[in-house]
């Protein structure tokens, strides 16, 4: 599912937005290579969209060391925040991915 209100505003009060921002162009070319792996192991000419990228990039955040870092020091500990953030990253990239 795409970025609610509710989950920004949620992003926001723990600072994931500052998280991001601070090294944004990593987060860019993360969900750049994820959708280019989508686009490889998809059926010829089929449209990418959000969630499909969203789906692989839930396991790479899981194990993200920075973001599993700040999680721990934030203590944010439900999935919903790795969900959340993919959403975040997405959304916040999508229109600038090739």
């Amino acid at each position: 599912m795409a970025l609610t209100l509710e989950a920004e505003q949620r992003l926001h009060d723990v600072e994931l937005d500052a998280f991001y921002e601070k090294d944004k162009g990593a987060w860019l070319a993360t969900v750049q290579d994820t959708k280019d792996f989508i686009k490889k192991k998809f059926p010829a000419g089929a449209k990418i969209r959000p969630d499909d990228v969203a789906k692989a990039l839930f396991p790479i955040l899981e194990v993200h060391e920075a973001f599993k870092d700040y999680r721990e020091t934030e203590k944010l500990r439900g999935k919903f925040w790795i969900k959340d953030f993919a959403d975040f990253i997405i959304d916040r990239t999508w229109n600038t991915l090739k």
